[in-house]
């Protein structure tokens, strides 16, 4: 991809389990928004993100319109539920 930038994606819980890593690394198009990043994942690109699905950019929350710069480190976050 010409003038890609890379972009680290953090992955818990199931969706780790899912794509079997914590972190993978993607290529895409330089101010790609946050919540776009899901479809550039391998494993996640073939189903639409979790309603209730956070974005963390940097270690802090980001609004799914954010767009990304080379070097970003995504989180997804699924809600946790306990009891």
């Amino acid at each position: 991809m010409a003038d890609a930038i890379k972009v680290t994606v953090l992955l818990f819980a199931a969706l780790k389990d899912l794509v079997g890593a914590e972190r993978v690394t993607v290529d895409v198009p330089p101010q790609t928004p946050v919540g776009a990043i899901w479809s550039y994942v391998p494993t996640l690109s073939d189903t639409p993100p979790p309603n209730a699905l956070r974005y963390a950019v940097n270690h802090e929350w980001a609004d799914p319109e954010l767009p990304t710069r080379n070097g970003d480190e995504v989180a997804f976050v699924l809600p946790v539920s306990g009891g």
